[in-house]
């Protein structure tokens, strides 16, 4: 059955060529692989999620085929936000941004050449083609933020030109130049041995428990003081259950951004894919949690981490994993799309550590047959943290 649908979609896909936002070389070559693989992919995770495709038209059109070089060859958009995932309409949109991708053809296939997460884009006609996109946080130092990607025959990239009055010279899209990234001898990249992570600390336990309990008496009265141990326990073994994962996290900060092949071997404990999924460099797994690496070309500048099942609480608490080892926490934005559902991104400071930013979306099953999804996200650079609204505390 799934595969029916995918062949569907492809031929939609095909078909959309004669009704893409400007004219576009014909189709001729057909879909390439990597354009059916992200189709694949998002039907997939759709069909996980409890969902199922529909109509890919309108506003569910995700992929849009157009000329966006100018070369007559045919470039692919992909909008993970715009994906027809019927009955699970947040799934690719959980903290209010949505992956967008643009692959360049290259005649025998599709070469990524741009991806970020964003508010909102659009397509300009034109010989080439235009893309607008709409961002916020650290990426704007601003609210909100607009760019226009044009591409740059002479570097063979795209360019983006702020088109919101900022005062600032065309600079490289985000994944540009993808081929021109210079690879780093293995020697020069940081090994496991060399990258420091902090220990849990010895009194760890009896400080977060402590503060626990305080927390939840003054928010809740006496009156918890019959179950606010029992919680406060329960909270713990979140805590425990989270460090693998902090220390992951840690090993790829240690290591910082860089060539893929270099943060794998700086990071022996994790189960690597032979094959990275699309639109990660790295695939892998800690146990029942997927990881991935995320960057352009072949240099990683994010850790991912995810986790989802059936009517299931979350069973991790990696903010408080982290903290267990030392860390800070700052909460610069906070987020609510819904009951139990929503994200939060901290600023995070390690002693010895330059900051970096965290960031995670989750949402609580409502009901014993719903999905319950987590998904961690940690900057490897010193990219701010987003900022925004952080007043939702009764959310959690």
């Amino acid at each position: 059955m799934r595969n029916s649908i995918i062949s569907a979609a492809i031929a939609l896909l095909v078909a959309a060529g004669l009704g893409a936002a400007q004219p576009t070389p014909a189709l001729a070559q057909g879909v390439p692989e990597v354009i059916k693989a992200r189709v694949n992919e998002m039907v997939g995770q759709c069909a996980r999620a409890g969902g199922t495709l529909g109509a890919m038209s309108g506003q569910g059109r995700f992929v849009i085929p157009a000329d966006f070089t100018g070369d007559g060859r045919t470039d692919f958009l992909v909008s993970e936000g715009n994906f027809p995932c019927t009955g699970k309409p947040n799934l690719f949109r959980p903290d209010g941004l949505a992956k967008v991708q643009l692959y360049v053809g290259t005649g025998d296939g599709a070469t990524l050449a741009f991806e970020d997460r964003l508010l909102a884009y659009r397509v300009l006609d034109g010989k080439p083609a235009r893309l607008q996109i709409a961002r916020r946080g650290p990426a704007c130092g601003a609210t909100r933020c607009g760019d226009e990607l044009r591409w740059n025959s002479a570097a063979k990239r795209f360019d983006e030109h702020a088109t919101d009055g900022r005062q600032m010279a065309a600079r490289p899209a985000a994944g540009a130049a993808l081929a021109q990234v210079d690879a780093v001898p293995a020697a020069a990249t940081a090994s496991a041995a060399s990258i420091a992570v902090p220990p849990v600390k010895s009194d760890a336990e009896a400080q977060m428990k402590a503060a626990c309990r305080k927390k939840t008496l003054a928010e809740s009265g006496q009156q918890a003081a019959r179950w606010v141990d029992g919680a406060c326990a329960d909270n713990w073994k979140r805590v425990i259950a989270a460090q693998p994962l902090a220390e992951a996290l840690l090993t790829a900060h240690g290591a910082g951004v860089g060539p893929v092949d270099g943060l794998r071997r700086a990071m022996p404990k994790m189960r690597w894919n032979p094959r990275a999924e699309q639109g990660e460099l790295a695939s892998g797994r800690i146990g029942p949690y997927e990881a991935a690496l995320l960057g352009a070309g072949a240099r990683a500048d994010r850790f991912m981490l995810s986790w989802s099942a059936i009517g299931a609480e979350i069973p991790v608490d990696l903010p408080g994993a982290l903290q267990a080892r030392g860390a800070t926490l700052l909460l610069t934005h906070c987020e609510k799309l819904g009951a139990g559902e929503g994200a939060r991104a901290w600023q995070v400071t390690m002693p010895g550590r330059a900051p970096f930013e965290l960031l995670i979306s989750e949402r609580t099953a409502p009901t014993g047959d719903a999905w319950s999804f987590w998904s961690a996200e940690a900057r490897l650079d010193s990219r701010p943290a987003r900022k925004g609204p952080t007043r939702c505390d009764p959310f959690w």
